[in-house]
């Protein structure tokens, strides 16, 4: 696996910036993650989490190898604006063996949001106990100088995406086969609103303060999709803009027979575009607003 790069309209295509034979590229005597973590024996990203540290840029990776953790990186820009940045490693935090994480946010106290789908056993069989309602899974939390710990109230069958809000107090987890947004405050760990949205992957901020969720509109024609690693499965999806004040849905792009690309598992606003890649396939979808 690797960590790439890609700013469209430069025209320099993909950059890879770290892979596993240079995940510790970087590394000073900064350790933004468990003191105790060593670094992984391979990089397989998943979520990904890019925000402001004080003066520096930090990126947070979960990462699948022998070991479940999240993996930090500061993100250095280039000097001109049109080329790569760099990343530095910054350390890593590891979770118990039974975690199965998806997606992560940085917390304003320096700690990190992690969900976790479901326990670790037969990849199969999870996925039907959380398609069946088994409540395996939850929202994990571990702030500096502690051990990642269950967040309060956050068990659900699958949880998927995670975002935390504009003004840092709360997160919203996306929980795939409930079919609902949450919004859980930080500081209580109390579930403070959900929101129907149905088998909702990932997300990400628009920049009009509305969060975009990739809807998967017919779960069952995902079957064929896992494993492949060329072309597009096609499987209909679409992408739902939430009010999260108001509770308002929109659904600002839809394809209900698949197509050329799909299915969308997470999109991202750059430019007045929408770009939004799958774990299903090797294309990413360019769309226009």
């Amino acid at each position: 696996g690797a960590l790439t790069w890609l700013q469209p309209g430069t025209g320099t295509g993909f950059v890879r910036l770290v892979d596993s034979s240079t995940i510790t590229r970087g590394a000073n005597d900064q350790n933004w993650g468990d003191a105790a973590c060593s670094p992984p024996d391979l990089l397989s990203p998943h979520g990904i989490h890019l925000a402001q540290r004080g003066d520096s840029l930090q990126l947070l990776v979960v990462n699948h190898s022998s070991r479940e953790q999240v993996l930090f990186y500061e993100l250095q820009p280039a000097a001109d604006a049109n080329r790569a940045p760099t990343l530095a490693w910054r350390g890593c935090v590891t979770f118990p063996d039974h975690a199965v994480l998806n997606d992560v946010v940085a917390l304003p106290d320096g700690g990190i949001a992690v969900t976790h789908m479901y326990d670790r056993e037969n990849e199969m069989l999870a996925q039907l106990k959380s398609a069946l309602g088994f409540s395996d899974g939850f929202v994990w939390r571990w702030n500096p100088g502690s051990p990642p710990r269950v967040m309060a109230n956050t068990a659900a069958a699958m949880p998927n995406g995670i975002e935390i809000a504009h003004d840092g107090k709360s997160i919203w987890v996306n929980n795939y086969i409930e079919g609902e947004l949450r919004q859980y405050d930080i500081a209580t760990e109390q579930l403070l609103a959900t929101i129907a949205v149905p088998n909702i992957d990932n997300s990400a901020w628009l920049e009009d303060g509305r969060l975009l969720l990739a809807s998967h509109t017919s779960p069952m024609t995902l079957l064929p999709c896992f494993g492949l690693t060329q072309g597009s499965c096609g499987a209909p999806y679409e992408l739902v803009a939430v009010d999260t004040r108001s509770g308002t849905t929109e659904v600002i792009f839809g394809a209900p027979k698949g197509g050329p690309f799909g299915p969308a598992t997470v999109a991202v606003e750059y430019q007045g575009k929408l770009y939004a890649g799958s774990f299903s396939g090797d294309r990413m979808a360019q769309i226009a607003r």
